[in-house]
């Protein structure tokens, strides 16, 4: 099914993927400036060290590395879960870029968090993991994901956040759509998103055809995105699109 999301290119774009090793620092130094309230997610930890970098250094992420463990190599993967919360953050983030984005909106939403991880994490090396999701792309609930789901009946809304690969949405998240697309009935779905400065691709389109074969109807929200260099400058605007939800 995933064929047809494969634009003709030459060359695959895996925009948010980014410069990342334990040498560097973490991005929380360019986020101390934030006009947004503090959550649950600590950003001092979240190592993201593409975001700040000018468009010529990141050069739309390509080329670069990560630390080979999807952004959790020192810490184990994000959950926060809680008993009398309606909404949910469903995310991936290569290299941290989308964790950080992840983060500003569960300070604004108090949403509960769960970061999907691949059981077989991506290479730190840029030109491997493309070829690996080249291949993915084309089969159906791949990669198999390490992460247990909470109950999603507990949830009204749910917010989905990706890095853009190859013009769509990462292959982990499309896991999640085609694995957990039923029990998505009847839900708001929120999507936010990190690129390599080419939008959303057609990652909005393939929610929208995965659910639709499945026969699942869901009120699909305006997607909020962001090159991945500039997740830090993107408080106001992220605020705007917040606030504009369900109205």
């Amino acid at each position: 099914m995933r064929k047809s999301f494969i634009l003709l290119a030459s060359v695959l774009v895996l925009a948010a993927c980014s410069v990342q090793n334990e040498s560097q620092t973490n991005s929380s130094s360019s986020s101390s400036a934030s006009i947004l309230p503090s959550g649950k997610m600590d950003q001092s930890q979240i190592v993201a060290p593409q975001v700040g970098l000018s468009d010529e250094e990141w050069n739309n992420s390509r080329g670069t590395v990560s630390d080979g463990e999807d952004t959790n190599s020192e810490q184990e993967p994000t959950r926060i879960l809680s008993e009398d919360v309606d909404s949910l953050i469903v995310y991936f983030s290569r290299s941290g870029s989308t964790e950080l984005l992840a983060s500003k909106i569960q300070a604004l939403s108090g949403a509960d968090v769960v970061e999907l991880v691949a059981k077989e994490t991506y290479s730190s090396d840029y030109g491997e993991t493309v070829q690996r999701a080249n291949q993915e792309r084309n089969v159906e609930n791949t990669p198999e994901l390490d992460v247990e789901m909470p109950n999603l009946s507990q949830y009204q809304s749910i917010y989905i956040g990706y890095p853009i690969w190859g013009m769509t949405m990462a292959e982990p998240v499309a896991t999640f759509i085609e694995t957990y697309a039923k029990e998505l009935d009847g839900k708001t779905i929120i999507p936010f998103s990190t690129n390599g400065g080419y939008g959303l691709g057609s990652s909005i389109d393939y929610i929208e055809t995965v659910l639709a074969e499945n026969q699942v109807t869901a009120r699909i929200e305006p997607a909020f995105a962001v090159e991945g260099n500039k997740v830090d400058q993107a408080d106001s605007d992220l605020m705007t699109w917040y606030n504009n939800l369900n109205k």
